[in-house]
């Protein structure tokens, strides 16, 4: 069973016991988007010039989210900046997370429950069925971040989303090693062949994160206002 790292970012978001994700969903709202342009960019199908995502050549992908995405940005009359395309592409997060979500039931990694509030508002709720995957994945990435380990191009581009998403804590919780972590982190991401696309797609990715939360803040102190 080979996981994308679409797969792989909310697998190790998910709670291991309950039905919820640990990380907030603004997160990976727009980790979801960074994650299919950094898969886009590594394939030489996008490319960043003057902060303007560039569609270099159009790729058949298996992938129905980066498919999607591909034909999006493709049928864009003008280059426009990578912040555009994540904040847009960010609109889709529910449809995308179903998507993902859907790919891991048949892998049979978690399971699916249909529930109704109040007998009545239908909403869906997801399990890991079982952890082990998930406790291989998130060893495999604190092994690259303190010991440099199997450095792929697939790890490299996890690291990137821990960073970006500020998931730190799903490596470890121990203080110490929270604050390595995160300085490793760093110097491994600067120090990457890929690192130009990397901190672009990162510092995006963060900002479309900051500007969301801004953003809902501002309309419940409104809300609470009035």
């Amino acid at each position: 069973m080979k996981l994308n790292t679409l797969n792989k970012l909310l697998l190790i978001a998910h709670h291991p016991e309950k039905g919820r994700f640990i990380t907030p969903s603004v997160y990976l709202q727009y980790g979801i988007i960074g994650a299919a342009l950094l898969e886009m960019s590594l394939d030489g199908q996008i490319k960043i010039e003057d902060d303007k995502l560039i569609l270099v050549k159009n790729i058949k992908y298996k992938n129905p989210i980066i498919s999607e995405i591909s034909t999006i940005i493709s049928n864009s009359k003008k280059p426009r900046k990578i912040r555009y395309w994540i904040t847009k592409l960010g609109r889709k997060y529910k449809k995308f997370k179903w998507i993902i979500i859907t790919e891991l039931e048949k892998e049979r990694l978690l399971r699916i429950e249909e529930k109704r509030f109040l007998g009545l508002i239908p909403y869906r709720k997801t399990y890991l069925i079982e952890t082990k995957t998930r406790e291989q994945l998130i060893s495999k990435l604190r092994d690259n971040i303190l010991y440099r380990k199997d450095m792929s191009e697939d790890s490299i581009l996890m690291l990137a989303l821990i960073e970006a998403c500020k998931m730190h804590k799903i490596i470890t919780t121990d203080k110490i090693e929270l604050k390595k972590i995160k300085k490793e982190l760093k110097i491994i991401i600067k120090e990457n062949p890929i690192a130009k696309t990397l901190d672009k797609t990162i510092q995006q990715v963060q900002a479309a994160i900051i500007g969301a939360i801004v953003a809902s803040t501002v309309a419940a102190s409104a809300a609470g206002a009035n």
